[in-house]
């Protein structure tokens, strides 16, 4: 395929029959296209229409490289659809590596693909993107490996969608390590199925590097997996999950300072539900926690209609701490529109003063819950000047504890 594209120009496609296969000791693809002109690389049945038409895409062209070489994609813009990228078998530590991307300002957009490490190597990767400019599409793109240290590194954007059975081979022990260069990842992944990582797998790990942010949505997990281990640091890692897990829908939030997982034994009665099932969040902080950089969870919206008068915006909450935790502990921000002619928005809360104040006991809470021991209220009250959303953040500073929180706002 490299002679193919040597000498043609940006914006040229290029047809892969379904049955060609090739291997090459080491083997770098560079694609002349740009963003804004992608060159085209797509796999069709040599025996259908010139030229082809949808009914002639296939999934089955090949390219492999042989020994412990790497397989590297660069391209200023490509789309490739229906290649499989298998990199050879040959076991030195770390040599066999899929690059998809070399260079600043780069798309590549695999669908329909695989990218394979055939190599039994140590610590081999699947490297996404090259530097923080870069932008990387997995559409109904499957990932194999063959060692459990194997894994993936991202640099850039990286967005991974639409993937069935998405894991291929030996499943790594850790799933995405951190890039290892000064270059931020953030990663979405909507709509795949990552279920293969089974007990003592950890999808996302914790190691140092730059910022990385991830967002899970619409995934499927299995059950006993680790999606997440704590970011090592405060600026690390952000990873957030919404309707992803084994069974049924969850929602949840890894940080440097705490976890949120949703919780459905120790739940109030008559909260919040997420339509079949009574749902509460808990709120594990970690020994990280602190008053100036607390954890914070995700945004709570409700909608309000009432201007020019004061309203107040309650949840409720329990914690085992035998009495109601103080207010720099943990307390709930609302961010409310509390300017008449713009968006500017407004924020109050039922924290301490100020750092240098004491704290005091949160008000006490009201219903009955499932479990633990002494329940509490976070109440904020304020004068919203337009009707609209009122989000409300609860925050945790009390280190190495355990809260549970309904997130189902009382707003008079």
């Amino acid at each position: 395929m490299a002679a193919a594209l040597a000498g043609k120009a940006a914006g040229d496609i290029f047809y892969v029959s379904e049955d060609h296969t090739e291997t090459t000791a080491g083997l770098t693809l560079t694609f002349p296209g740009t963003v804004a002109s992608p060159n085209r690389a797509i796999c069709v049945n040599h025996s259908g229409s010139v030229p082809p038409v949808a009914a002639d895409l296939r999934t089955t062209a090949a390219i492999n490289v042989s020994g412990s070489s790497s397989l590297s994609l660069g391209a200023g813009g490509a789309y490739i659809d229906g290649v499989i990228f298998t990199t050879g078998t040959g076991g030195a530590t770390g040599t066999a590596a899929i690059n998809v991307g070399n260079g600043n300002n780069q798309m590549v957009v695999l669908k329909n693909c695989s990218l394979r490490i055939a190599s039994t190597g140590a610590n081999c990767r699947i490297n996404l993107g090259s530097l923080d400019s870069c932008y990387t599409s997995l559409d109904n793109t499957t990932l194999s490996f063959a060692g459990t240290s194997h894994a993936v590194k991202v640099t850039g954007r990286v967005v991974w969608s639409n993937t069935a059975s998405a894991l291929l081979g030996t499943m790594p022990t850790t799933l995405f390590v951190a890039a290892g260069n000064s270059d931020a990842q953030v990663v979405e992944v909507r709509g795949v199925d990552l279920s293969a990582a089974g007990a003592g797998k950890t999808i996302v790990g914790s190691g140092t590097g730059p910022t990385a942010v991830y967002g899970f949505t619409d995934c499927k997990l299995h059950a006993s997996v680790t999606l997440a281990a704590t970011p090592a640091s405060t600026g690390s890692g952000e990873i957030d999950y919404v309707r992803t897990g084994s069974a049924g829908v969850s929602q949840g939030r890894y940080r440097y300072s705490g976890t949120l997982t949703e919780e459905t034994v120790i739940v109030r009665t008559g909260g919040a539900s997420d339509g079949t099932t009574p749902i509460a969040w808990k709120i594990v902080t970690t020994a990280n926690a602190l008053l100036p950089v607390p954890f914070e969870a995700p945004p709570i919206a409700i909608w309000n209609d009432t201007t020019g008068s004061a309203v107040t915006a309650t949840l409720q909450g329990i914690w085992g701490g035998g009495a109601v935790p103080n207010d720099d502990e943990i307390w709930v921000e609302a961010e409310y529109l509390g300017d008449a002619s713009s968006p500017l928005a407004s924020f109050v809360n039922d924290s301490k003063a100020n750092i240098l104040a004491a704290g005091a006991g949160q008000g006490a809470g009201a219903g009955t819950w499932g479990g633990s021991t002494t329940k509490f209220a976070l109440a904020v009250t304020f004068t919203p000047q337009q009707k609209g959303w009122v989000l409300l953040r609860v925050k945790a500073a009390k280190p190495s504890s355990t809260f549970y929180i309904d997130p189902k706002v009382t707003l008079t």
